[in-house]
């Protein structure tokens, strides 16, 4: 049956549907307007939404055949609420009395040892700093609460190797470890051996090593065991020893990716490494993509920072000048700040990124309870009892002869780009339905279940 034309107008005329009569105080959205969607989010979310309209191309009301044009304006409301906290998150603070930060701590080990005297190197110990347990700071997405010193309650098991994971022994003198046979021949190895990491269904395990602002859980990864040996890299709490970069002849080599936007050869390894494991399981649903930084701000000559102990003739990044006051020209001339907030950088190499996994700073090893150039073993949950298995963390810190990077070796230290060291992977992880067991312990670690 063919309508008339003031039937079809009347069936075809544009509606308002779900205009609300009354405002919504919770998310500031007035009277009198159409709502499309409604719904909450963490301050770490992003959410892409698509609003698709169109009008039936018979609607013609005047009736002259013309083309019709309409606008349409979308107006998003939101309001802060109360920031939600994973039951992971709360469960860890629930097994944790929170420690109160001393003054000038990070100017001592967590077992309570500093400099006295630099140009006598003497290194003592002051049991008042003697610092473990959890503590809290603020990061970029609010409150973070961090593990430092020797605690025992932060192990976490999360993932499983789904199949058997092999890394490439090159043959060069140094011992190195590589994710692939490419990256093992790309590094200069002419002969490269597959290496059984581990076997299928060996669990991972990590430590916390702190809550983040947005409420996720920052992990390290500790290998197939909560008590890793590192007698050798099956048994160890490393995934592979390599280079930072192939290149050394220029500054930017030291970022964890160069002419704004080149992985670094660390950075390709420990993104292969996270794709052909978590990333291809039903775990990675749990990984979210985190806050990372490689600090490559502040980049000056060292003399400005009056850091001039070994360091007459290079240039220092701002790394240095938060961390590494026992090198200074009068020693402690500051306090040592380290900072979960990455400084903005003008330099083309470094930054601020948001990845599924990277590596560990500086300064969280120095939260953790490390300081620069200690002679002697800090006890930390990053290296218990000063186990000698070095690893790299993502901080620039020099450029003289060489570029360098802040590295793990039973203090703080740093070295040459392309001199290998272990690998270590740090992810951050979420769940809404809390542990699936444990209390952190090493005989008990906490579960986050796939």
């Amino acid at each position: 049956t063919k309508l008339n034309g003031s039937e079809e107008e009347a069936l075809m005329s544009p509606k308002t549907y779900k205009e609300e009569t009354s405002a919504n105080d919770y998310t500031g959205r007035p009277s009198g307007e159409m709502s499309l969607y409604q719904s909450n989010m963490t301050s770490s979310e992003t959410n892409n939404y698509r609003l698709r309209m169109y009008v039936d191309e018979a609607y013609n009301p005047q009736g002259d055949g013309g083309g019709l044009v309409f606008a349409v304006q979308v107006n998003v409301y939101g309001k802060d609420g109360n920031k939600y906290v994973p039951l992971t998150t709360q469960e860890i603070l629930q097994d944790n009395v929170l420690q109160e930060e001393k003054e000038n701590m990070f100017n001592y080990t967590s077992n309570g040892t500093y400099i006295d005297n630099y140009d006598d190197w003497n290194e003592l110990t002051n049991s008042e700093y003697i610092t473990k347990g959890l503590y809290q700071t603020e990061d970029e997405d609010g409150t973070s609460y961090y593990f430092r010193g020797a605690v025992e309650n932060n192990n976490v098991q999360f993932g499983e190797y789904e199949s058997d994971y092999y890394v490439y022994q090159g043959n060069n003198s140094t011992i190195r470890y590589y994710q692939s046979e490419s990256s093992c021949q790309e590094a200069g190895n002419n002969t490269c051996t597959a290496v059984k990491l581990a076997s299928a269904g060996d669990k991972m395990y990590w430590k916390i090593v702190r809550i983040n602002g947005d409420g996720s859980i920052r992990l390290i990864y500790n290998g197939t065991s909560t008590s890793p040996s590192n007698s050798d890299i099956v048994n160890s709490y490393e995934i592979g020893i390599t280079e930072y970069n192939l290149s050394d002849n220029d500054s930017k080599y030291a970022g964890y990716t160069y002419d704004n936007g080149t992985d670094s050869f660390i950075k390709k390894e420990v993104d292969t490494w996270y794709n052909n494991t978590l990333g291809s399981s039903s775990y990675d649903a749990y990984v979210t993509t985190g806050r990372f930084c490689s600090d490559s701000s502040g980049y000056k000559y060292a003399a400005e920072y009056g850091i001039q102990r070994f360091y007459e003739s290079v240039w220092l990044h701002a790394s240095a000048d938060r961390l590494d006051q026992a090198e200074a020209t009068s020693a402690y001339a500051k306090p040592n700040a380290p900072t979960y907030i990455c400084p903005i950088t003008e330099e083309s190499y470094g930054g601020s990124y948001r990845l599924k996994a990277g590596l560990i700073t500086a300064d969280e090893l120095v939260f953790a309870g490390m300081l620069p150039y200690m002679g002697s073993g800090i006890d930390s949950y990053v290296n218990p009892e000063g186990n000698g298995e070095y690893f790299w963390s993502m901080t620039p810190l020099e450029y003289g002869e060489y570029p360098g990077v802040w590295h793990e070796c039973n203090t703080l230290y740093s070295d040459t780009v392309n001199y290998p060291w272990a690998v270590r992977p740090v992810i951050n992880v979420t769940t809404n339905n809390g542990f699936a067991s444990g209390s952190g312990t090493v005989s008990d670690p906490y579960v986050i279940a796939g």
